[in-house]
């Protein structure tokens, strides 16, 4: 991987996480908490969020092997998981691809909301996924590896520090501010998605590039 390449994939992987947007799920599900319940509550988040982007990055590819499933065609459908994803940020929505109102009502009852539905399947959901193991799949090699893995914890440091300090960001950002970062983010977010779809395509169909 080039530096280009390294870093296109920790901002795809960071938008794709999209821990601005997150704030507010975070914040309403932790409303009765104290603020240390709260920033408990985001390193768990986290935690948890470090664990399946760490273990998908090591077990992403393979897997797909041991399904059967070939490259391109996760690419064409990873690519447009991740264009919906897109879509509900470039209007500001909170994507049923992530959680859905019934997860949400459920999470209210839970103790522990950390794990689910914040950590999965609100920031490392099928789009943080799709993103991994797409890139895993294209990358092969233990430096490569390590890159991926580098950007997985980064990835999640960056969102902890979000998370830590949720309750600061969101009277720092507002609701426009949060609105306005989560819209540039799917921005880039529908730009990575299409240029997926387009290579798995391509592979699949190569008189498509003629």
């Amino acid at each position: 991987m080039t530096t280009y390449e390294i870093v296109n994939y920790f901002v795809a992987l960071l938008v794709v996480c999209n821990p601005i947007g997150a704030l507010p799920a975070m914040l309403g599900l932790t409303e009765d908490e104290t603020p240390e319940e709260r920033r408990r509550t985001g390193l768990i988040t986290t935690l948890t969020v470090g664990i399946i982007l760490i273990s998908v990055t090591l077990v992403g590819g393979p897997f797909l092997g041991i399904l059967g499933i070939g490259l391109a065609p996760f690419r064409v459908a990873g690519g447009f998981v991740v264009f919906l994803l897109a879509l509900s940020m470039l209007n500001a929505e909170k994507s049923r691809i992530k959680i859905t109102s019934g997860e949400t009502r459920d999470a209210i009852q839970k103790e522990q909301v950390g794990i689910t539905p914040l950590a999965m399947p609100l920031i490392a959901g099928p789009g943080a996924i799709s993103t991994v193991v797409i890139k895993t799949s294209s990358y092969h090699g233990p430096l490569n590896l390590i890159f991926m893995l580098g950007s997985a914890l980064a990835v999640t440091f960056t969102m902890g520090l979000g998370l830590y300090f949720s309750g600061f960001l969101e009277r720092l950002l507002g609701r426009v501010g949060i609105n306005i970062f989560t819209r540039i983010g799917g921005l880039i977010l529908a730009s990575n998605a299409i240029e997926s779809i387009g290579q798995g395509l391509i592979t699949m169909f190569p008189g498509l590039a003629s």
